[in-house]
This record gives C-alpha cells, sequence and structure tokens, in this order.
C-alpha cells in the first residue's frame, strides 16, 4: 500500500536512483588484459600466495601437460606440478623472473571470453616470444583457462 500522496511511479523512480547508486560505489571489474598483469607481477615477485583468483588449474594444466611423456600422470598430480612450477624456484617462476614481460592488446572474443597477448623477451639474448593467455570470465572475473606460446 502506497502513502496518501506519494505516486507508484516516485516509488519505482526513488528505486531505480538507488540501485544505480549502489552500482556506481562497487568497484569495476579488472579488463583481462590487467588481470593478466596482476597475475604476471605476483609471480615474478613470488608474492602469490594462492594463484586459484587467477587461472583454471584443471585446465591450464590438463593443456600444459598434455605431452606423451606426461600420459600416465593423473590430473591432481599434473595440477600439483603446475602449482610447484608457479611458486619458489618453480620453473615457470624462475623464466618469468628473468624475462622482460610486456602484457599486450587483449581482445575479446565474446562476452564471457578473452585472449591476451604476452610476450616474454629474454633478457640475455633478446629473443622474443609470443603467447596468447585465454581467459574466461567467470563469477564476474576473468581468469586464465590457458597459455598457448607462439
Amino acid at each position: 500500500m502506497v502513502a496518501p500522496g506519494v505516486s507508484r511511479g516516485w516509488i519505482i523512480g526513488l528505486c531505480l536512483i538507488l540501485a544505480a547508486a549502489i552500482a556506481a560505489c562497487s568497484p569495476p571489474t579488472p579488463s583481462p588484459r590487467e588481470r593478466v598483469l596482476e597475475f604476471v607481477r605476483l609471480i615474478q615477485s613470488d608474492s602469490l600466495p594462492n594463484i586459484m583468483p587467477y587461472i583454471d588449474l584443471d585446465s591450464v594444466a590438463a593443456y600444459e601437460y598434455a605431452d606423451a611423456k606426461y600420459d600416465s600422470l593423473p590430473l591432481p598430480q599434473k595440477k600439483q606440478r603446475l602449482l610447484d612450477a608457479f611458486a619458489g624456484s618453480g620453473e615457470i617462476r624462475a623464466n618469468w623472473a628473468r624475462a622482460q614481460i610486456v602484457v599486450n592488446e587483449e581482445q575479446f572474443l565474446d562476452d564471457t571470453s578473452a585472449s591476451v597477448e604476452v610476450s616474454f623477451i629474454d633478457r640475455s639474448t633478446r629473443i622474443q616470444y609470443y603467447s596468447q593467455f585465454l581467459m574466461k570470465k567467470r563469477a564476474a572475473s576473468w581468469i586464465i583457462t590457458d597459455f598457448q606460446i607462439n
């Protein structure tokens, strides 16, 4: 029931204004490029306590260890191997710490998927490697689902 002298249109308008104000106050979702940039910085500095908010571990582990020499390795062991590679003196973290990494442009494939081009430049040889980080939007955040090295 609406109070006398107050129209329903006025109440609906007030609700819409309130909803817009709440939406304006919520922090913006980082872009795929911003997420990759943050992920790379944290890996390089070895200050990423948990990579799960940035990476789909199942997807990346299955792709990274798809070679025939890993056929007998079950997925949980592939995932642990990948986690170890990103931490401390792990292979991926060591390589990324030595490289100059340039996070380039993002390209949206659709509303929930994107790719981000990343260049890895060897500091001693100056050889440049290109990679595409494939991303999916899940729970209002972008996560890495695959690395494609060219």
